[in-house]
């Protein structure tokens, strides 16, 4: 594709040197510019991409895209914009031949169970011969027979174009992804099409990137902004939350909104939810109808994300009550709510939660389960928001019988520092602090009784434990069965 081409998805911008020249890929990192590239430079949180224009250029470089004009000795060709990041969106989507306009992208956000709600939908589009791929946290799913480890929950956006053009080509009708406040901040999904955006709630998280809970709550109601910019659009929000009534309320003369949730008014209202180790059940009714639905997820507030996901589903163009049928069969997402062991006398789980919010709703769902006692192995994340490192341990306190404070990933902080800022939080002396992740594990697993339940929160799915830049081997789940076998040998 030439330059010239291809810059028209940026409408009329500043451009210099020969716009015919040929583009064959595209680039923000510096090290695969080569002929035939264009190099985008992003400005990011820790590098910025504009001090490796040299390099770029130095590397054969066949297009600049850059925040400032054109170095004076330099002719290639150069299209100077306002925000990079945009651009690199609309050139993207161009580069790729508008991929999303060929699939019905549902996009989920809300800070917890946006992995769970998304696979959910992909899980039900399927069921519903509606050929369907994924993007999130855990995994991306193609349509080629075979799933992808994800790198970021949703990826910048010259990958998520590139994602959505091998659906498209591999003859996917649909996306079901998830659309992080990171992500839409920083414009990775602007050339989207998004045909439903769903939002599961809104609770403390990522503070220290976004600075207050209003400019996070900001960064979301950008992808419904999106979704409203179609007639045909899909507006699809948990009124259960605040935050989701006031986005409701902010769309609500919109034709596509459609509300969710346990309060009255909600258009698909869920009653009499019940939970046990099997899953979770509760009463969906829509309109004059009532469908008992079966989940094979434990956890209350696998409620709200099946909500969310049938909702989306039938807004799609899916069968009601066939998706609500089709749950019954959803799998389980790894690192919610996992079941580590069928073959205790205790129960143990493994979660993602780690949040206040997440953390207060995988206890309640743990309590729901009625155990003699909780104990709940947790550590707060390095380099992140660190005001809600003693919410996390409050929360904890008051969902467990027994709390140990522990590493999660600290990266480039001090572990113990981690977990001195969090142990602020406790109020009783029903904690330990064990440093090593893995032997806090054990000394759960090892002190567990008939009847208790172990929850291992924080890090769910990861296989790694990421320590000053280096990604250590590290499941939660492999290290529990691992203290479980020895507890058989010992006992």
């Amino acid at each position: 594709m030439k330059v010239r081409e291809l810059i028209e998805a940026l409408g009329n911008p500043q451009a210099t040197g020969d716009l015919d020249t040929e583009i064959s890929k595209i680039a923000y990192d510096s090290r695969q510019a080569a002929s035939g590239v264009l190099f985008a430079a992003l400005r990011g949180t820790h590098s910025d991409g504009h001090e490796y224009i040299y390099q770029a250029l130095d590397a054969g470089a066949s297009a600049i895209v850059a925040e400032t004009p054109p170095f004076a000795e330099s002719t290639t060709p150069w299209i100077h914009v306002p925000d990079s990041r945009e651009a690199l969106a609309c050139l993207s989507a161009r580069f790729y031949s508008e991929p999303s306009k060929e699939l019905l992208v549902s996009a989920v956000t809300g800070t917890n169970g946006k992995t769970t709600t998304a696979f959910l939908i992909h899980h039900l589009l399927n069921a519903a011969h509606v050929r369907c791929g994924l993007i999130g946290t855990i995994s991306w799913d193609t349509g080629a027979g075979k799933s992808i480890t994800a790198t970021h929950t949703t990826p910048e956006s010259l990958e998520l174009q590139g994602l959505l053009a091998q659906m498209r080509d591999n003859g996917c009708r649909a996306c079901s992804m998830e659309a992080s406040s990171h992500a839409l901040h920083q414009h990775r999904m602007d050339a989207v099409q998004v045909s439903a955006a769903i939002f599961t709630n809104l609770t403390q998280d990522h503070l220290d990137y976004h600075g207050s809970m209003e400019d996070y709550f900001k960064a979301k109601v950008r992808l419904f902004e999106m979704a409203a910019e179609r007639p045909e659009g899909k507006l699809i929000i948990n009124i259960d939350d605040k935050w989701g009534r006031r986005l409701a309320e902010q769309f609500e003369n919109h034709p596509g909104l459609r509300r969710y949730g346990f309060t009255i008014g909600a258009d698909y209202r869920a009653s009499d939810a019940r939970c046990d180790t099997s899953g979770t059940s509760y009463e969906l009714e829509h309109k004059d109808r009532s469908l008992l639905v079966r989940l094979p997820l434990v956890g209350l507030f696998n409620v709200h994300n099946s909500l969310g996901a049938v909702v989306a589903a039938h807004m799609l163009g899916c069968n009601f009550r066939e998706s609500v049928t089709a749950l019954k069969d959803a799998p389980q997402v790894p690192g919610r709510m996992e079941r580590v062991t069928d073959r205790e006398r205790f129960k143990v789980f493994v979660d993602y939660a780690h949040t206040p919010d997440g953390l207060i709703n995988a206890l309640g769902s743990a309590r729901a389960l009625r155990p003699t006692r909780i104990i709940t192995v947790f550590g707060c994340g390095g380099d992140r928001d660190r005001t809600k490192r003693p919410l996390m341990a409050r929360a904890v306190e008051e969902g467990s019988d027994i709390c140990i404070l522990t590493s999660d990933n600290p990266r480039t902080e001090d572990p113990i520092q981690i977990m001195e800022d969090a142990r602020k939080g406790f109020s009783r002396q029903t904690h330990a602090l064990v440093a090593d992740r893995r032997e806090a594990i054990k000394q759960a697993m090892l002190n567990a009784r008939d009847g208790d339940l172990v929850l291992i929160a924080g890090k769910g799915h990861e296989t790694y434990q990421d320590i000053e830049g280096v990604k250590h081997p590290f499941d939660d789940r492999k290290v529990g069965r691992g203290y479980l076998n020895l507890r058989k040998e010992e006992f």
